[in-house]
């Protein structure tokens, strides 16, 4: 695992992205504590695109911190009683 941000002429994979860790955190916060009305467009796209000039990044909405935690998916947060009401509906229907 320590060769993968290597450049490739050193013997390494050449990995050179960073994560940007903290848009999951955003979308939580904003599905658990505020309503639409209330979403801040511009702090959505300054976390979106914060990062250094010429820095290539992986964007991700779902961290695996969430599940340590307890925490539900962003589907759950989403679609909650909804999506178990469809999946009750579906599975009465068959």
């Amino acid at each position: 695992m320590a060769l993968l941000c290597k450049p490739v002429e050193e013997g390494g994979v050449g990995f050179d992205y960073r994560l940007s860790m903290a848009v999951p955190d955003m979308w939580i916060k904003l599905l658990k504590h505020k309503t639409d009305d209330e979403w801040d467009i511009g702090n959505i796209v300054h976390t979106l695109t914060n990062r250094r000039h010429g820095e290539k990044s992986i964007a991700y909405a779902e961290s695996h911190d969430q599940a340590l935690v307890g925490d539900k998916t962003l589907a759950f947060w989403l679609m909650d009683k909804e999506m178990c009401r469809w999946k009750f509906c579906s599975a009465v229907s068959l």
